[in-house]
């Protein structure tokens, strides 16, 4: 049984705010998934650490970001809002592992923090035990509520809960409750209808059909499958430093081609998840900014020119994925209305690195002695999860994963049969392979 410490902390900033644009987006996904999509996990924490360090850290990240200060407050209207303490106190747990492996136990207790959905109103959006072992304290399990950050704030929460007697001096960064004050101003109005402008010039080019109907409905309807792929990791490294250009747009070319594929269009259309961190006062923000626009890209012609239409596409959305999600839902209506029925653009594509983007795009194929495609053998397909939540057609992710290309791939199978999951995945990783093997001979 675990043994209950409660840990007070008191920080700067307090009020009632409406929801900023990055929480608006993530708290409908969390509606529509009945979920709070939790984010986290085990971690081993480093030699000689006590409960008192782990109490330390976690009075720190509180006291330090109002996001986990904040709680959900709903109106009679349907609005919510964000509710941001001055101070408080919130449960720490510690579980004694006894004889049993201690990562095993934090993943455990991890495990169990993220299949319960958290209280918006009463509970704090974190939840944190530390483990130990023969009084010493080995992991931590910390499962944050997506309402709070994103991956890159959840990184930033990392390294401060990791590095708190190097963080001197206030936090400069934008916290939600400042975001949102910032977005009814001026220039929250000018950069929404920036991003509108430009939803509105490429609605024409959406295709009015991208996934016909599979033919082979499943039960449960949405289901998950994973690649993990060291020659892709090495090709896209490799194709990467060829162009000048970063993993992420090769990596979204070849999802673009593998998608046509098993589509109707050689145009695709995805919904691209753009983190914001580049606008002033959000790099070092632990709270929500990841938003999505749209990015067309024609896959016809030789890869490598799909890589550069990629990368302009990217760099589109990368400017114009800053709205008010609300009046954009307006626009979008406005804009089905006049092209008289709604173009098919249930597909979204997420590079969701943080920690692991850099080094990625440093990686080539030269790095080992295998060839890339001798180094196709060592690849994994792995089938996850199945469900019936509802979701888009398609939903890929590149995920967090050292040293390999790791790819999560969600689909509809009312529109994409298991087959062709697998064959998107596959073709997404030769079109890599073979593109950087032909001019290196590998």
């Amino acid at each position: 049984m675990a043994e209950r410490v409660l840990v007070p902390f008191e920080g700067e900033g307090a009020g009632v705010a409406e929801l900023s644009w990055g929480q608006q987006m993530i708290w409908a996904t969390m509606q529509g998934k009945d979920s709070s999509l939790p984010m986290g996990g085990a971690r081993e924490l480093p030699p000689g650490q006590t409960v008192a360090d782990a109490v330390a850290g976690l009075r720190f990240i509180m006291s330090r970001h109002q996001a986990l200060r904040t709680k959900l407050r709903f109106g009679p209207d349907g609005q919510t809002q964000q509710v941001v303490h001055a101070s408080g106190a919130i449960t720490l747990e510690v579980v004694d592992a006894g004889e049993r492996d201690p990562g095993e136990v934090a993943a455990a207790v991890a495990a169990g923090y993220k299949a319960r959905k958290f209280d918006y109103e009463r509970e704090w959006p974190l939840r944190m035990a530390v483990i130990t072992r023969h009084g010493t304290a080995t992991h931590v399990a910390q499962m944050i509520c997506h309402i709070a950050l994103d991956a890159f704030g959840l990184a930033l929460l990392y390294d401060d809960f990791d590095h708190r007697d190097e963080r001197t001096g206030p936090l400069t960064a934008m916290h939600p409750m400042e975001q949102a004050t910032v977005q009814r101003g001026p220039s929250g109005r000018r950069a929404h209808e920036a991003s509108m402008r430009y939803l509105e010039r490429l609605t024409p080019s959406i295709p009015d059909l991208q996934l016909k109907e599979s033919g082979d409905p499943r039960q449960p309807r949405f289901w998950q499958v994973t690649l993990d792929s060291p020659a892709g990791y090495r090709a896209a490294g490799t194709l990467s430093a060829r162009l000048g250009l970063g993993t992420s747009p090769v990596l979204l070319a070849a999802f673009a081609v593998a998608l046509a594929s098993v589509s109707v269009s050689p145009r695709v259309v995805a919904h691209l998840v753009v983190s914001n961190r580049f606008r002033r006062g959000f790099a070092g923000s632990v709270s929500p900014v990841m938003q999505t626009t749209i990015g067309v890209i024609e896959t016809d012609g030789p890869f490598e020119e799909v890589v550069r239409r990629a990368w302009q596409s990217g760099l589109g959305a990368y400017k114009h994925a800053y709205y008010d999600p609300a009046a954009a839902n307006e626009v979008w209506k406005r804009l089905v209305a006049e092209r008289g029925a709604e173009p098919d653009w249930s597909v979204v594509f997420n590079d969701r690195r943080v920690l692991s983007r850099e080094a990625a795009d440093a990686v080539s194929a030269a790095d080992g002695a295998p060839s890339l495609r001798d180094e196709l053998t060592r690849s994994t397909l792995t089938w996850g999860e199945r469900n019936d939540v509802s979701q888009q057609k398609v939903f890929l992710s590149i995920c967090e994963v050292p040293d390999t290309l790791c790819v999560e791939l969600w689909a509809d199978t009312h529109f994409v049969t298991p087959a062709d999951m697998e064959k998107l995945l596959r073709r997404m990783e030769a079109v890599i392979v073979n593109a950087a093997a032909v001019r290196g001979g590998r």
